[in-house]
């Protein structure tokens, strides 16, 4: 028989036990807080390196709405263009890592800019991908009432005549130009001898194309969307593997007989790389929510924008593959800056 003696010794060892496992708990929770402070508690800058009135502009203004209404805190867009999205993406590298200066970042300001920069200004590993808001595809865009009604049509014809293609771009290392140069290699067509016609941006290449000053160009499908339906442009076939709800009636070029050829517009958030995992993991959750509610996306059908969620790893994954192919494409057309 067990003696009161260590009936007591048990009851207070299992008191003890009691004691740290609760003073245990306080600590982990204290620690967690710690590691998770409250975000955000004052306003945050969303800046866009480009100017106001382009795609990533209107898209991010209508992210900071959403989610400075969820939050209960304002979110300030604020423009920052110049040097082809590095000036805005610096600022945002070189203001403090607290996750209130935060970057609405686009292809043209990361994969185009490092891949055709001799010496770029910061490297993929100075970001953090957040997240997409709108992953959508070009579109091969001709003058209304020409001679190509097809993307077919438009093959034959480069083939035939390479020396008179003419298409705009707003430079030698651009996504557009990229993907020029990937569909005259899948037909066949030596890219040093058509023309690209150099522009500032969808404000000057569509007018270009509309007034016949270039016989092609390549935008992304929310840019062209206005001067299609307004019948001054004629979409041939769009850059992704599947046919954009924007433009349910135009072919891939896939389905067109171009193969292996595939690019989009992609426009989404980043943090500088230092910043602390909890703002990262707070603004991926509430965009992944944000893409899924029908407000949201109702938004984003009146810019015509195709709103498109990946995720960290699946945006980082995107962003990897495509500045290889690009930077690629820069040595062996000799095409950097």
């Amino acid at each position: 028989m067990r003696s009161k003696k260590f009936y007591s010794s048990l009851a207070v060892g299992a008191l003890a036990v009691l004691a740290l496992a609760g003073c245990s708990g306080v600590a982990n929770a204290s620690s967690t807080a710690n590691a998770a402070p409250a975000y955000p508690t004052r306003p945050i800058q969303l800046v866009v390196p480009f100017a106001p009135g382009g795609g990533t502009d209107l898209v991010s203004r209508a992210v900071a709405a959403y989610l400075g209404q969820k939050w209960g805190k304002t979110i300030n867009v604020v423009n920052k263009p110049g040097a082809g999205g590095a000036t805005g993406t610096e600022s945002v590298l070189t203001a403090s890592p607290d996750g209130y200066t935060v970057l609405a970042d686009n292809g043209s300001s990361t994969e185009a800019l490092l891949s055709g920069a001799n010496k770029p200004p910061f490297t993929l590993k100075d970001l953090n991908l957040v997240g997409t808001v709108v992953n959508q595809p070009f579109v091969f865009l001709v003058k209304s009432g020409g001679q190509f009604k097809t993307m077919q049509d438009l093959d034959a014809w480069v083939k035939a005549n390479p020396g008179q293609l003419t298409f705009g771009s707003t430079g030698l290392s651009s996504v557009q130009t990229y993907t020029v140069i990937e569909w005259l290699q899948s037909i066949g067509v030596d890219y040093s001898k058509v023309h690209m016609v150099p522009n500032n941006g969808a404000s000057d290449l569509l007018p270009q194309i509309a007034g016949g000053h270039v016989v092609l160009g390549v935008q992304d499908v929310t840019g062209a969307a206005g001067l299609v339906k307004a019948g001054q442009l004629t979409p041939l076939a769009v850059t992704s593997t599947t046919r954009s709800p924007l433009f349910p009636n135009v072919p891939t070029l896939a389905q067109s007989g171009v193969k292996n050829v595939v690019s989009s517009f992609w426009s989404g958030i980043a943090l500088p790389s230092g910043a602390p995992a909890s703002v990262a993991q707070k603004w991926g959750s509430a965009m992944a929510s944000m893409l899924k509610d029908p407000a949201f996306t109702a938004k984003l059908k009146t810019l015509n924008a195709q709103g498109q969620y990946l995720d960290s790893a699946q945006f980082t994954a995107l962003v990897k593959n495509n500045l290889a192919t690009y930077t690629q494409l820069v040595k062996q057309y000799k095409l950097g800056q």
